[in-house]
């Protein structure tokens, strides 16, 4: 038998030696390079300007210097036998007493209605049969004319005045209109006069004012004949209000028809004469109390501007007696320029009888009568001085009033200062001098406050 060959050998099959994987090198990640963060660049906080607080302050005044003006002491509203006051005296007798007892002016005040040309009848009381007062015997003074300068009574007033006055000494010719309807009015100064009787003073007030505003050499409706320039205007006179809601004597009348007529139509405000409307009377005749206080305030309220002043409304030939009230004048000198100055400013006071006193007012740098424009919330100091005219020391207290007669504060002196906050809108102050008995004494005209 044959025999196979064994089959071949086949080699063991070794696996194909694999070398090692060696994982991909992988570099090293290096992380991004931030760039150093830079904050931005803040400029520096400038903080806002803020403007200075300024200080609430006052209008700064911009009058007469207060030093150049002086205290002058005087009677208004004297009346002679050329209306209705002793048929003995003339103009010339109050201006002579006046100056001889040592005031520095007097104004007189003619009721108009008697002053007219060609007429000489006066109508004091002891030409009245009808009055406690008649005196048969001085009947030929009432009705003639004994002197021979009584048939032109204006002119000759002028012609007296003029020779009384001097430096030291300031004769003032005025008028008094006489409506006992609508009240009395004095006025100052002026070239021509009106008459109520005659002008239509009984049946309104418009008359008046037509007048009054009206330029003096202008012709019109009112006026008089009598006037140097007839029926022209006295838009050149200073003018007051006298012995307010005396007077009118349709003032006991209950009716209807007759409210409101009194007091200049209850104090109507008439804007083109409240500038030469200065005054008004505080005092007159013998009284010292405080009747007119009321008037007074209800006049400022409705707007008018009036200063004060004391009234001797003197009839019988007492002139400059202590038992009337004075009138004291601020101005530079007794020149009738200055005292037209001082009187428009509202520099005055009213003095009861027997007083002679010097006050000094001043709200922050202003003098009495003057219009003060304040910052609102301001404070106004109003400081007042007040002595004996001979400089002696005066005993008093000092109140203070404003808008609807309010009194605001007290002062127990007679010197001293009031600090009033300043309120928006317009405001009135006046100070009122009592005396150690309580009663007043003076009044000193006010101060106009704007706050705005």
């Amino acid at each position: 038998m044959t025999r196979s060959a064994p089959p071949p050998t086949t080699p063991p099959v070794t696996p194909p030696v694999t070398p090692p994987v060696t994982p991909p090198v992988t570099p090293p990640v290096t992380p991004p390079v931030t760039p150093p963060v830079t904050p931005p660049v803040t400029p520096p906080v400038t903080p806002p300007v803020t403007p200075p607080i300024e200080a609430k302050a006052c209008e700064v005044y911009t009058g007469e210097p207060l030093a150049s003006l002086k205290h002058y002491e005087g009677i208004t509203h004297e009346h002679s036998a050329y209306s209705d006051g002793d048929p003995h005296s003339i103009p010339a007798d109050y201006y002579r007493i006046a100056r001889e007892k040592g005031y520095s002016f007097a104004a007189g005040s003619e009721h108009s209605d008697l002053i007219e040309n060609g007429l000489f009848i006066s109508l004091h009381a002891s030409c009245d049969p009808t009055s406690g007062r008649f005196d048969p015997t001085q009947l030929e003074y009432c009705f003639l004319n004994p002197t021979g300068d009584k048939l032109q009574k204006w002119k000759s007033t002028m012609d007296q005045a003029q020779k009384a006055s001097s430096t030291n000494f300031l004769a003032i010719r005025g008028f008094e209109w006489t409506s006992d309807v609508f009240g009395h009015i004095n006025v100052f100064f002026s070239k021509n006069f009106t008459n109520a009787k005659t002008d239509g003073g009984y049946l309104g007030m418009d008359t008046f004012w037509d007048w009054f505003t009206r330029d003096p050499n202008q012709i019109g409706l009112t006026g008089s004949l009598s006037s140097p320039v007839p029926f022209g205007g006295g838009g050149d006179g200073l003018a007051t209000f006298n012995h307010p809601h005396d007077k009118c004597l349709l003032n006991d009348l209950p009716l209807p028809i007759t409210e409101g007529l009194c007091d200049w139509n209850d104090y109507t405000l008439i804007p083109a004469a409240v500038e030469r409307m200065f005054g008004i009377e505080a005092y007159n005749d013998s009284n010292r109390d405080d009747r007119y206080q009321a008037y007074i305030a209800k006049a400022l309220d409705k707007g008018w501007r009036l200063s004060f002043l004391g009234s001797e409304d003197e009839h019988f030939a007492h002139y400059a007696v202590e038992e009337r009230p004075k009138t004291v004048t601020i101005a530079k000198s007794l020149s009738e320029a200055d005292f037209k100055k001082a009187w428009l400013a509202r520099r005055t006071y009213a003095l009861t009888p027997g007083q002679h006193l010097h006050v000094d007012f001043n709200a922050g740098g202003h003098p009495m009568g003057d219009k003060i424009s304040c910052d609102t919330g301001a404070t106004l100091p109003m400081t007042v001085a007040t002595y004996n005219a001979d400089g002696s020391d005066f005993k008093g207290t000092l109140q203070l009033f404003s808008n609807g007669g309010k009194q605001i504060a007290t002062i127990d002196s007679a010197n001293g200062e009031f600090k009033v906050p300043v309120e928006t809108g317009d405001h009135w102050y006046f100070v009122r001098v009592h005396g150690a008995d309580g009663k007043s004494v003076a009044y000193v005209a006010p101060v106009w406050v704007k706050g705005k």
